[in-house]
C-alpha cells in the first residue's frame, strides 16, 4: 500500500496528547480547593437499597484545575449524619428531607476545601472529605472549555445555514 497514512498517526497522537493534558485518571490524595458544580439525587436501585446525594466539584486552582471531584453520601443510617453534617458546613438549613429535591439549586457554586485519600482497607479506592467552605462562586467560570479536534481550531463556530433549494439533491 503506497498511500500515505500519516495523518492517522498524527490524529492517534492528539487525542492521546489531549487526553493526557485533560489528565484523566485518579487525582493524587491530597487537598484540593473546588467549587460544587451539581448535586444530584439517586433513588434506590437493583444494586443499593437507599437513596444517594451525589455531588460533581471542579478543582479551582493547582495542577488539577479543571478536573473533577465526586463525592457521594449514602442514605443509609450510616452514611445519613455525615450528609446531615455537610449541609450545615455548607450553611443550608433544609429541615425535611421531603424539600431537598427543590433545593438542589441552593448547593452550585459553594467553593471549598477537599481532601483526596487512599482507603485503608482497600488502596485501590480513594475517600473524599468535604473539610470547610471557603466561599461561593460561579461554577461556569471554572469549567473547562472543551478541547478541539486535532485540525479544527478551538473556538471555530460550527454552525452552519441551510439554504433551501428548488428542490434539486446535489447527490
Amino acid at each position: 500500500m503506497n498511500a500515505n497514512y500519516s495523518y492517522l498517526d498524527n490524529l492517534e497522537n492528539a487525542y492521546q496528547n489531549a487526553e493526557t493534558a485533560a489528565g484523566s485518571g485518579r487525582l493524587p490524595n491530597g487537598r484540593y480547593t473546588a467549587i460544587l458544580n451539581e448535586v444530584r439525587l439517586y433513588a434506590p436501585d437493583e444494586r443499593r437499597a437507599y437513596p444517594r446525594f451525589s455531588t460533581s466539584w471542579i478543582v479551582t486552582e493547582g495542577d488539577y484545575k479543571g478536573r473533577l471531584i465526586y463525592l457521594t453520601f449514602n442514605f443509609n443510617e450510616k452514611g445519613f449524619p455525615y450528609y446531615n453534617a455537610f449541609v450545615k458546613a455548607l450553611g443550608i438549613e433544609i429541615p425535611h428531607l421531603r424539600d431537598l429535591p427543590d433545593r438542589l439549586g441552593e448547593f452550585s457554586g459553594k467553593i471549598g476545601q477537599l481532601t483526596l485519600a487512599e482507603q485503608k482497607s482497600n488502596p485501590q479506592y480513594q475517600n473524599v472529605y468535604f473539610d470547610r467552605l471557603l466561599g461561593t462562586g460561579n461554577p461556569s467560570d471554572y469549567r473547562p472549555a472543551p478541547a478541539a479536534a486535532p485540525g479544527y481550531p478551538a473556538g471555530t463556530d460550527d454552525s452552519f445555514t441551510l439554504v433551501e433549494d428548488d428542490g434539486d439533491l446535489p447527490f
